[in-house]
């Protein structure tokens, strides 16, 4: 069960990796975006302080009800709304990677400019014409969400980390 969970955790990095990318979001799998954000005084390290303060300003943010508790569905309104924040940004470096216009991602125009849409190329591309359009796109990662939702909600997500 423990793979499971962490090969979902690892889906879910790469099918995110887009968006991520689309909003800007800088550092490898090790968390490069994330510890600049966090390292306030930007000499190349957390302190206990900076990351208390990163996470508990997190925690305000995802406590809509601020009744000092966070629930899932908290967690998944914060989600939809950091995917919304991205979607125009999203949309851009689509355009800006569709090389020759034509309003789809060819798998040349994948490789180049999104490497993770291009690991994914033939899931996404669902109608088979070898192209990715931003729906075909937008689908894969709602479908992608689904599936992630569904297998929490079965309990196939192992949630203790012994």
């Amino acid at each position: 069960m423990k793979t499971l969970s962490t090969l979902i955790v690892a889906g879910c990095m790469v099918c995110a990796a887009p968006l991520a990318q689309a909003c800007g979001m800088k550092g490898g799998p090790q968390g490069g975006w994330m510890l600049e954000q966090m390292d306030q005084n930007k000499d190349g390290a957390v302190s206990k302080k900076e990351f208390d303060t990163f996470h508990r300003d997190r925690f305000k943010e995802l406590d809509a009800n601020k009744d000092g508790k966070v629930t899932q569905d908290e967690m998944d309104a914060q989600c939809k709304r950091r995917v919304e924040k991205c979607a125009p940004r999203f949309e851009d470096r689509f355009d800006e990677v569709d090389i020759d216009h034509d309003g789809l991602l060819s798998k040349d125009e994948a490789e180049i400019g999104m490497p993770m849409v291009f690991a994914h190329f033939d899931e996404t591309d669902t109608s088979k014409d070898g192209k990715i359009s931003k729906e075909e796109m937008k689908e894969g990662l709602k479908k992608m969400h689904e599936r992630m939702r569904d297998m929490r909600d079965k309990g196939m997500m192992n949630r203790d980390p012994k």
